[in-house]
């Protein structure tokens, strides 16, 4: 699969974790107050951000072993 098929795994299972499994969250389902909805959304936009810093983070080190396969060879 190499590494950029990998890269593509990582971009797809990362969009369907946000779209299919973190956008469908709803923690307080039968509350309609607005800080209900407020913590449900800030609870989505952080999970989103830790995905998304996790996704860069493995994305740089895939980087990194790309550079140092292809420097070593």
């Amino acid at each position: 699969m190499g590494i950029i098929g990998f890269a593509w795994l990582l971009i797809f299972l990362g969009l369907y974790i946000i779209f299919y499994l973190i956008v469908p969250i709803n923690i307080f389902p039968e509350r309609t107050d607005y800080v209900s909805i407020f913590l449900n959304s800030l609870l989505k936009v952080a999970s989103s951000a830790t995905l998304a810093f996790l996704w860069i983070i493995i994305m740089i080190k895939l980087r990194d072993f790309y550079m140092k396969r292809k420097l070593s060879a």
